[in-house]
């Protein structure tokens, strides 16, 4: 037993032993950087697989049979769809809404999925279908949400 203890109170044994104890320091710290590395990625992936349920989501709802459309207004998109934006109270967030030859562009800005839902089904009913869409989800306090540029014709 005294044999150990030299050896441990032996100056020429304790800086080896630093140094092992150093380089098990910095292979701890290496693997711990790489598992939140790979963590970060996970999160990234989960994201990129999220966006494409929405894309899923979009082309279903797009495939849906149209049933039950009023036609009202729809010789005014424009107005019409004036009047739903009023009535969902999304003109604080409707940063452009214009009229063309091929339709109506609408942009809105930090919506979120129940408010698009009730924007898109009421357009629907007001006899507007979606000729063309951009959605980009977007990060926020209360949960994801999203930026929208919709190009909007009346229902042929």
């Amino acid at each position: 037993m005294t044999l150990i203890r030299e050896i441990a109170s032996d100056r020429e044994f304790r800086r080896p032993l630093a140094m092992c104890a150093l380089a098990v320091f910095v292979w701890v710290v290496f693997f711990a950087i790489m598992a939140s590395l790979l963590a970060s990625t996970s999160r990234v992936g989960s994201d990129i697989a999220s966006g494409g349920r929405v894309l899923d989501y979009a082309m279903k709802y797009r495939a849906l049979p149209r049933k039950g459309i009023d036609a009202r207004n729809t010789d005014d998109p424009l107005g019409a769809l004036s009047q739903i934006v009023d009535a969902l109270e999304l003109r604080d967030r409707m940063r452009q809404l214009t009229s063309n030859q091929s339709g109506v562009l609408i942009q809105l800005d930090k919506i979120f999925g129940g408010e698009m839902r009730e924007f898109l089904a009421s357009a629907e009913n007001r006899g507007l279908s979606i000729r063309t869409a951009e959605i980009r989800a977007l990060p926020s306090g209360g949960g994801r949400a999203l930026n929208a540029t919709f190009m909007l014709e009346p229902l042929r």
